[in-house]
């Protein structure tokens, strides 16, 4: 019994090339991408991207999500790039709420700093999105977000990084950086 090819529609088992794959792949990412961004501080993830890719296209692969999602959206990205399109592929992010590194290599039709930090960048890339296309804007048109999951990480990361603040045993307030209470001097 001959191998099950690592790419291939569903209807038959058939082969299909991975480039051919990519080829169908992509303008559905496109449009699910657009429509992620009619939804202010909508966002998606790999994982949900490439299975309504796979679904809906009726070609899957058997490739690791890792080993290819990052291709196809460098080709989302070049396509909304060659529109003069906002950066979508900000829209997708890994489970835990993170862009990823290789955003910053993704083709943009905006300038970007390379020592920006990634996830903040990439939020203030899902607004331009949010702006074009959603319809539920707050009134003053909305701020630069992380995602959920990321906001809570980093927000732990510092608090537990913050040292308790030293306070006065008798007034129980909060030391100046001096180190002495303004109720006891």
């Amino acid at each position: 019994m001959a191998p099950a090819p690592g790419t291939y529609r569903v209807s038959d088992e058939s082969g299909v090339a991975f480039s051919e794959a990519l080829n169908l792949w992509v303008p559905l990412a496109y449009d699910w991408l657009i429509k992620t961004a009619q939804r202010y501080n909508g966002w998606t993830t790999y994982l949900e991207l490439t299975e309504h890719v796979q679904q809906t296209s009726g070609v899957r692969t058997r490739m690791l999500i890792g080993n290819w999602s990052g291709k196809l959206l460098e080709r989302v990205a070049q396509l909304a790039t060659d529109r003069g399109e906002v950066p979508l592929t900000s829209l997708c992010v890994h489970q835990n709420g993170t862009i990823g590194i290789g955003y910053l290599r993704a083709p943009k039709s905006v300038d970007v700093d390379p020592a920006a930090d990634v996830d903040e960048l990439a939020a203030a890339h899902r607004l331009l999105c949010y702006k074009k296309y959603a319809s539920d804007l707050p009134a003053d048109g909305g701020k630069p977000e992380l995602t959920p999951k990321l906001a809570e990480a980093r927000s732990r990361r510092t608090t537990a990084s913050r040292p308790p603040p030293k306070l006065c045993p008798v007034h129980y307030i909060e030391l100046s950086i001096t180190g002495v209470c303004s109720l006891c001097d």
